[in-house]
Order: structure tokens, then sequence, then C-alpha cells
């Protein structure tokens, strides 16, 4: 029964506008054991969709002339490589203007039906999240794609709902394969105006912060929209990485989708995004204004966070580290009894790894971690 009810689940795609629903959903296969789930998240979709249009009605024009006036913030860097930590870290800055995760789930309810659709979602999630137990509230950071992808259907975090269309939606959204220009400047249009409504959102504080990994292959469109903004790219022990995010997609993406995959498609589709997001960045990163990246070694954030924390706003020019110093000292002070997933992997995998992510081993100066127990397979018969 508890699996029954885990399966028909309403998922995060029915924050989306209803017209995004359909067009997201369109041309997409729902294998059957989830025709319920996804019902149930067209029908709060399509309930949801008077609440947008009072949104827009009340309050369009206020987020429309709302001034983007100091440069934001972009956190790059691929799942499980500290994004989240750094976020949480930065987020107790009170300058810094961040995505809920009530917004990033209901972007176009946000404003004016809060009091409705952040209550029911307070109910229904759950305290901490499956795959790492890190704290989860409607009001803590949260990275921003799911909100874009529920204001129009360019996300890549469309792989949630259809995990089979990974590799080409990779390749449409981040790549640009096909993305006509249209629909990036539409893209664009939406995002700007996401930003802003943050800034909204978040009335005393006036400078946009984002944790969202996809952008990491996005540093030419977010530099289209601002030009001077600020990077901090944080990067991890691929073999590290890959495993804890094989684990945390496993664990995220059953209550959400609507297509089954399997655990060898879902390896190659990390490995795939992995290593093109890494190499669609060490393309781009050359176009950041000098003295507007900064890159941080996750080891290193690990073992000294305020130290490297201090090291991010002196090189990024931002203003308020030292009144933040208590803030940040007490949440990093927070978060010292966290346990990390303990891994084990098999040596024919980590070959596997190094096909792919070789190259980021060698330039990132990583070898196989201390602490991954690596099975033999090479011999064993059956």
């Amino acid at each position: 029964m508890a699996i029954k009810k885990f399966e028909t689940a309403v998922s995060t795609i029915s924050g989306s506008s209803f017209p995004n629903f359909r067009e997201m959903t369109r041309d997409v296969k729902i294998d059957a054991a989830y025709r319920s789930r996804y019902v149930k998240s067209m029908l709060v979709s399509l309930v949801s969709e008077p609440f947008r249009w009072v949104e827009n009605w009340k309050y369009g024009e206020v987020v429309k002339n709302t001034q983007i006036t100091k440069d934001p913030v972009f956190i790059l860097g691929h799942w499980r490589s500290g994004t989240t930590y750094l976020h949480n870290l930065l987020s107790q800055d009170l300058e810094m203007a961040y995505v809920t995760t009530y917004q990033s789930v209901f972007p176009n309810q946000l404003l004016s039906s809060r009091w409705l659709f952040r209550s029911l979602m307070s109910a229904k999630m759950p305290k901490r999240r499956p795959a790492d137990n890190v704290e989860l509230n409607a009001d803590y950071p949260q990275e921003e794609e799911f909100a874009l992808g529920d204001m129009n259907p360019y996300s890549l975090y469309n792989f949630w709902y259809f995990p089979k269309h990974t590799q080409e939606y990779f390749d449409k959204f981040i790549k640009l394969k096909g993305f006509s220009k249209a629909e990036q400047q539409r893209w664009k249009n939406d995002y700007e105006l996401f930003v802003k409504k943050t800034l909204v959102n978040q009335a005393t504080s006036s400078r946009f912060l984002s944790k969202n990994p996809p952008h990491t292959g996005r540093v030419p469109q977010l530099l289209e929209l601002f030009p001077n903004a600020k990077f901090i790219y944080i990067y991890r022990n691929p073999i590290s990485v890959f495993l804890s995010t094989f684990n945390f997609f496993t664990k995220t993406i059953p209550p959400l989708k609507f297509q089954d995959i399997t655990d060898l498609e879902m390896e190659d589709n990390i490995l795939y995004v992995y290593e093109q997001m890494l190499r669609k960045y060490e393309s781009d990163k050359a176009m950041i204004p000098a003295g507007n990246l900064i890159e941080l070694k996750y080891e290193d954030f690990e073992h000294e966070p305020l130290v490297n924390l201090e090291h991010i706003y002196q090189q990024l020019n931002l203003p308020n580290f030292n009144i933040t110093k208590d803030r940040f000292v007490k949440y990093i002070d927070s978060q010292n009894k966290f346990k990390v997933n303990k891994h084990q992997i098999s040596d024919e995998k980590i070959e596997k790894i190094y096909r792919h992510l070789g190259f980021a081993m060698e330039q990132y100066q990583y070898s196989v971690p201390d602490d991954i127990e690596i099975l033999a397979t090479k011999g064993v018969t059956s």
C-alpha cells in the first residue's frame, strides 16, 4: 500500500502553468504505472491556473518595473559538488535574495497565493531530503531550474519527469542544438522576470543569488543578461560526484517521474551530462570578465569554509563579509554533525568514469578517493 501511494503522488510539475504543462507533456510517453500521477499533477496545475491570472494582474507591472541594480551572483558546479552547502552559507548574507523551495515549485503563484500554496507544500513535504538527509523547508534556499520549467518548457529539469530524454534535453536546452532563437529569447525573457520576482519576494534583499547546476553550461546566456555578473565555480572529485549523483537521482527521480528508467540508463545519462557540462564550462569560462570568476575546490572549502568564504568576498568584491561573519559561523557550526554517505564502486565502473571524466580527474588533480571501497570484478565468473 505504501508503494502504491508513493507511485501515485503528485509531481512537482504540478506547479507549472496549465498551458506550459500541456506543452511540456505533449510529445512524450507517459508510462502506464504513472498515469494516475500525471492526471493528479495536471489537475493541480489546472486548478491553480486562476491564481496565476490573479498574480499576473496584481503583480505583473510591479515585477516588470523592478530594477536589477546589483550584479547577480551565480554558483556553478555539477550536482553533488558542494553547491548546496555554499548556497546555504551565502544565503546568510542578508543582501542576498535567493530562490526559496516554495518559489521553485510555485513560481507562478509566488506573491498572490502564498497563504494557500506554501501552506499546502509545507504540510506535504518531508522534513529532510531522502537522498542525503539535508533539512528541507519551504522557505529554505533552492535552485531555480524547477521554477523555470514551470514557466516555460525549456528546462533541463524536464528529465526528472521524463528521464529517458535526459541527453536530448541537455543537447537542446544547454548545448542549444535545435533550440531556436525565438525559444532562446523566450527563455531569457522569462528568466529575467523570474529574477525580478525573486527580488520582489525578498524585498529586504537587493542582490540575486543563484545556485543552479544547469547554469554551469549557460555562461554565455547569463552574460548576455547580466554582463558583469559574479560567478563561483565549485568542483569536487568526479568519482565522488558520480557516485553521490547516482545515489541522489535514484532516490529523487522516483516520486517525480512519468517514465521508468534502468540503473544503466541512469549511469549513462549522468556521465554524458557531467562530461558535456564540464567541457562546455571550460570552453565558455574565458568569456567571464576578469575578476568576476572564482574557482573553488570543494575539499578545500569543506576543510576551511570561513577562510574560503572570505576569499570569495574579496575576489568578487562583495561587501558584507564582516557584518555577516557571525551568521556564517553559526551556520557552519550547525553543519558539523552532518554525515556524508559512504560508497562502494567496482573497478569496471572506475574505468567507465575515467573514459568520460579522465580529463577532469587530470585537470583538477584527483585520484580515486581513499574513502571509497573498490570492489574487484575482473576475473570474476558466474
